[in-house]
């Protein structure tokens, strides 16, 4: 009798799994109909590969502190990231292509598209607040092309369908093509540094063609902050105390504007070559440095000064950067950079 009742209850489990995985694939198979391109529950999804067809790739990958990893190796760019989200989740379908421009515009997307997959997480067993066996289902697959004559949508074909249609997102005035990116530098974050006091162990800070205007701070354990004089090693016993803990505090949020790794490297070994302007050392606690090392912007044409009548050859706005220990050329601008750019003598006059 308790036999017959055990294979009762384990015949009944077993059903109700069967019937459980029977309306999760039918749940499935209506969600990869061929028109339905958004994805609503962005929460879920947990990667995104979008390839082209000039091999640029790009692979975006949730991680378990809900941080996005860009390519394996960088932080990606949040603002960026979060727009591309909530694009997949406005996404719908503005018309079909007419049947007289189909072949062509298979022939463009075959040409020239994006292939975009979206993966999210999901359960095995999801029985409202109950859910067993987690795991990571391909979501989406679909080719994002060109935008349209009008440039208000975006051709695209899901993968699998004969029949591409054209894409747009409400509120938008424009197309998303653009949104759908391979190049790794459109993700990535633009940090030249971005810490705080109680990770810095010391910042060296050189003026190249001032000498007398570098120094050096050190970290006290969080208690202190000792002020150096580079050219002797002098400590600096008198200095404005608030000054130089903006300073430190200033290492936050700086940086760049433009990603300049691509730039002809004839012409950017000249720009290297030639005298820095600044030495920027951070070293942490943890052992690691972080490094920039800024040089002038020449102008294409020299301009002359409208107060002094002097001529400038180089950018007031702008230089060049090599940062993260000397592996990305960049732009970035003074406007930023001041709030470091600061002198020995101001915080002792």
């Amino acid at each position: 009798m308790r036999k017959n009742k055990n294979i009762l209850i384990i015949t009944l489990i077993l059903a109700i799994v069967a019937t459980v995985l029977l309306v999760n694939r039918s749940k499935k198979t209506l969600s990869a109909d061929i028109s339905e391109f958004s994805v609503t529950d962005t929460a879920s999804v947990s990667r995104i590969f979008m390839a082209d067809k000039s091999d640029n790739k790009v692979l975006l990958e949730r991680k378990a502190d809900g941080t996005w990893q860009l390519n394996g190796k960088y932080q990606a760019h949040v603002e960026n990231l979060n727009t591309f989200l909530m694009t997949i989740c406005n996404l719908e379908i503005r018309e079909p292509v007419a049947k007289a421009a189909h072949n062509n515009i298979i022939k463009l997307l075959s040409a020239k598209s994006v292939k975009v997959e979206i993966y999210q997480n999901a359960y095995r067993i999801n029985l409202g607040k109950f859910r067993f066996f987690p795991y990571e289902k391909l979501a989406k697959t679909y080719y994002i092309g060109d935008a349209t004559m009008d440039n208000t949508g975006t051709f695209a074909l899901m993968e699998g369908a004969d029949k591409p249609v054209v894409l747009y997102m409400p509120g938008l005035r424009g197309y998303v093509a653009t949104r759908f990116s391979t190049l790794e530098s459109d993700w990535r974050v633009h940090t030249v540094f971005n810490k705080k006091l109680p990770e810095i162990k010391e910042i060296r800070m050189e003026f190249v063609e001032r000498p007398a205007e570098s120094f050096r701070v050190v970290n006290n354990n969080d208690q202190s902050l000792s002020l150096y004089r580079l050219s002797d090693n002098q400590l600096i016993s008198r200095y404005d105390t608030m000054q130089l803990m903006s300073f430190v505090n200033s290492f936050r949020n700086i940086r760049y504007e433009l990603l300049l790794n691509d730039m002809e490297q004839v012409r950017k070994d000249s720009i290297m070559g030639s005298l820095p302007l600044h030495r920027i050392t951070l070293e942490l606690k943890d052992g690691s440095k972080q490094t920039a090392k800024t040089f002038g912007r020449k102008l294409p044409v020299p301009e002359i000064d409208v107060f002094d009548g002097s001529t400038v050859s180089h950018d007031r706005d702008r230089m060049y950067a090599l940062i993260n220990n000397e592996q990305d050329f960049v732009i970035v601008q003074f406007f930023v950079f001041d709030k470091i750019l600061i002198p020995l003598s101001f915080f002792t006059r």
